[in-house]
């Protein structure tokens, strides 16, 4: 049950017992993620639900700490609040409508984490005129640190599609089953090759092998145990997702590993047949798990990575992601310009130092990874 708690300024005539119009939870409780920009970022979601017989217009929300440390409203909430009823963003709920919110406070270089967060929350009501205010969705900050791994992959001219704001193409994937909402994709990263002129392939689009990453090796991030794996999903015909995707193949091939700590890697989409390891299998950091395919949820040849709080069995998608930092890589440039309509990249540079160690590569990062001179 979603329960929206705190104080309710209620609108004029309806007294100050009024119930919220929104009930508000939040998903998971944020944890601090060092991030390129040399900020730390908290990633969160808050679930929202219309528990009206009328439309709601969320116009307003901020984040609070000690102070406030964000504040949304107008063109800002309708790219962050994903309404479950269409799949579409919108800052309206239509009456019994849900959705989710999804959220990137960014700290200032250096500031204090905080140790909690609550929001307050401005809502339009009926035609429009009724305004409600109210706090709810209070949370703890979580204080452990992020999962340091090894990258994937080796190698320059690799750009990272990832975290944490928009276009969202990995927090708006959720998974319902029993009741429970599983965001594993949160902190997802998919990584392709780029040239200097930002294309992925060169040659015939529709041939995978016309692709940089194709056929990349893919290395295990960290020492650990193999729990499932999945090979002989056959590879898609790019530039396109194939038809009829059922949920159980979203990742195509993949390979699942026990990192410990109760921390689960997925490598997805991996070359049909090139899958080397198996089930109950010990890998090292480093050891070569596969190569880079296009199959599944897939419309060109990437590596999906994700790093989840559970194996989420059999395909690892009923769980949640946690973040992950890497150990050491190369923030070579950045790509800007993924986050409008339609997409107008264009490369920036970026200042020194460009060696970055225990941090998590942003959407549009062009980056190089280098071997781990960490063999824990």
């Amino acid at each position: 049950m979603l329960i929206a708690s705190g104080v309710v300024a209620a609108p004029a005539g309806a007294g100050p017992l009024a119930p919220p119009p929104l009930a508000v939870k939040v998903l998971a409780a944020p944890q601090p993620l060092p991030a390129t920009d040399w900020r730390a970022h908290l990633v969160y979601e808050i679930l929202l639900r219309n528990e009206t017989d009328h439309a709601v217009r969320l116009d307003r929300v901020e984040v609070r700490a000690v102070t406030i440390l964000a504040v949304l409203d107008g063109d800002a909430i309708e790219r962050r609040l994903f309404r479950f009823t269409d799949d579409a963003f919108s800052r309206t709920l239509p009456p019994g409508g849900s959705g989710m919110l999804l959220l990137d406070v960014t700290l200032a270089p250096g500031a204090r984490v905080p140790t909690r967060l609550d929001h307050r929350f401005g809502v339009a009501t009926g035609d429009g005129d009724g305004v409600t205010t109210f706090t709810g969705a209070r949370t703890t900050v979580e204080r452990r640190e992020p999962l340091r791994v090894s990258a994937p992959l080796r190698g320059g001219s690799i750009a990272v599609f990832g975290c944490c704001g928009p276009p969202f193409g990995h927090r708006r994937a959720r998974v319902e089953l029993d009741g429970r909402i599983y965001l594993a994709q949160r902190y997802a990263v998919d990584l392709v090759r780029m040239d200097a002129a930002l294309n992925t392939n060169a040659g015939d689009p529709t041939r995978n092998e016309s692709y940089y990453i194709f056929g990349a090796a893919v290395m295990a991030a960290a020492p650990g145990r193999v729990l499932a794996v999945r090979d002989g999903v056959p590879e898609n015909t790019p530039p396109a997702f194939p038809p009829d995707l059922g949920d159980n193949d979203v990742l195509g091939n993949f390979v699942l590993q026990d990192l410990g700590g109760g921390r689960t890697a997925v490598y997805a989409h991996l070359s049909t047949g090139s899958v080397r390891v198996r089930p109950g299998d010990r890998l090292d950091r480093g050891q070569v798990l596969g190569q880079v395919g296009n199959n599944g949820n897939s419309f060109q040849p990437h590596l999906h990575f994700q790093v989840t709080d559970a194996p989420g069995l059999p395909f690892g998608l009923t769980a949640n992601g946690v973040p992950f930092v890497f150990d050491r890589f190369r923030l070579d440039s950045r790509v800007a310009g993924f986050d409008t309509f339609p997409p107008a990249p264009v490369r920036i540079p970026v200042p020194p130092p460009h060696r970055r160690a225990g941090m998590y590569p942003l959407t549009g990062d062009i980056v190089t990874f280098e071997p781990s001179s960490d063999r824990r």
